[in-house]
């Protein structure tokens, strides 16, 4: 059996309830007279149609003849079967002159409230007599020979009005609540799913999702939990993957400390002093590069658990990438790599400089680290109106496409032991980049290998 939800009882209640107080309201105006049922409606509607009939019968008359009373008493004894009521017909000395009743139906003892009055002279009434209601109406007809009014008594049913008016509320009251149920239940359910798929998250499985194909508001959260999940699983395996990637980077210098350190102990014992200051210097550069490793994986986790402070510098992009193949030029050592440069004019760029540089260093010292003997670095600098584009290629080897994004995360390096690095450069260029708005990639062209960095400049 299906469990009803609490979100889909609190929809069902509140619905009720709404529809409760309405029809009590309209109920309390019914009463107290604000709202006008449609009785004075049809009462007046039967007086101005019985009034047409009668003037054509007694059209081109000019007294009241036995055979013209007869032919009336009998139009109205049709109205009064056809009607439920009684009908009469009065001179201008208010004597009856046509009658569908036997005995009068008003004697005067009844309680008359008016309820409407029309330019015409017709006049509609409610009439209670004790438990009993009706009502009545009366209006002139003018006639060849002389005015005469037309009155109507109808019996009214309150059944066949207010109760009837308040039924058919409570018939469609309970209709909506009834068609409620698909509708609430379809708000519920991706919210019943997400309530599910939060409670795996919570347990360390981040591989469920919820259906996010609805267009409308729910649509949105589905689409919005779903992008959550993946960034939390991407954030969870990125942890692990940097907790094991930073044990195996820092095992490597303990363990070459510790050697250091069993050579410098062995040989004390042995009261021997020579080599011990190598080992020692060995170890201490050890320890720096540890420290300086820590400090770069500190700095790259503020990144994301910190607010960016705000980009005030206004800088030159041509003069920093100038600036920055100068500090990397004593990186090429004997090797043949040649700098060039390709800068085009481009506007005042404001960023962090200090982070915009730290960008730089990182993406130039790569490019030239890892470039062929003899190869050449290109830097260019360009701009479309809308933002700043920074590429620089290498002659390196093409890469796969997930290489290409792997290169983007922690400890992540193109293969080269040789190459001195720990694989932090790009992972802090692409949060600089990204915390300025724009964008980094890298892809494999014909020239070699490329980085582009695209900053947008409003």
């Amino acid at each position: 059996m299906m469990k009803v939800s609490r979100l889909y009882l609190k929809i069902l209640v509140a619905f009720i309830l709404v529809q409760a107080v309405a029809i009590a309201a309209i109920g309390g105006l019914l009463k107290m007279g604000h709202m006008r049922p449609p009785f004075a409606r049809h009462a007046l509607d039967r007086n101005e149609a019985l009034q047409q009939i009668i003037g054509m019968e007694v059209d081109g008359a000019n007294r009241l003849t036995p055979e013209l009373r007869a032919r009336l008493d009998r139009l109205l004894g049709i109205y009064s079967h056809a009607f439920s009521g009684e009908a009469w017909i009065t001179n201008e000395q208010g004597e009856t002159v046509a009658q569908s009743y036997k005995t009068m139906p008003l004697n005067g003892e009844e309680d008359l409230n008016l309820k409407l009055t029309t330019p015409h002279g017709d006049h509609i009434y409610f009439v209670r007599k004790g438990d009993q209601g009706a009502i009545y109406a009366y209006g002139p007809l003018q006639t060849p020979m002389g005015k005469l009014t037309v009155h109507l008594l109808n019996a009214w049913i309150t059944h066949n009005e207010e109760v009837w008016f308040m039924e058919g509320l409570a018939l469609m009251a309970t209709v909506a609540a009834l068609l409620l149920i698909p509708v609430s239940r379809r708000i519920t359910r991706p919210m019943v799913q997400m309530t599910e798929s939060a409670q795996q998250l919570a347990r360390g499985d981040f591989s469920p999702r919820v259906e996010d194909r609805r267009k409308d508001e729910m649509g949105t959260l589905a689409r919005t939990f779903n992008h959550m999940a993946s960034s939390l699983e991407k954030m969870v395996r990125g942890g692990r993957e940097l907790t094991a990637n930073l044990s195996h980077e820092l095992r490597s210098p303990l363990a070459r400390i510790r050697v250091s350190q069993q050579i410098v102990r062995e040989r004390l014992e042995a009261g021997r002093t020579d080599g011990v200051d190598k080992h020692v210097r060995r170890m201490e550069e050890e320890i720096e590069h540890m420290d300086s490793l820590i400090d770069q994986i500190i700095r790259l986790s503020k990144f994301d658990l910190q607010e960016p402070p705000p980009r005030d510098d206004e800088v030159d992009m041509n003069e920093m990438l100038e600036a920055a193949a100068e500090r990397a030029k004593p990186l090429i050592g004997d090797r043949a790599v040649r700098l060039r440069t390709h800068l085009a004019p481009v506007p005042p760029y404001r960023c962090r400089r200090q982070d915009m540089r730290i960008v730089l260093d990182n993406v130039l010292s790569n490019a030239v680290k890892y470039s062929p003997d003899s190869g050449p670095v290109d830097i260019r600098c360009e701009t479309d109106g809308e933002a700043l584009t920074v590429q620089v290629t290498n002659a390196y080897p093409a890469l796969r496409d997930e290489e290409l994004e792997a290169i983007f995360s922690p400890f992540r390096r193109l293969g080269y032991d040789e190459v001195e690095g720990n694989g932090l450069g790009l992972a802090f260029a692409r949060k600089i980049v990204e915390d300025h708005g724009g964008t980094i990639r890298a892809a494999s062209v014909n020239e070699g290998f490329r980085v582009t960095i695209r900053l947008p400049l409003s």
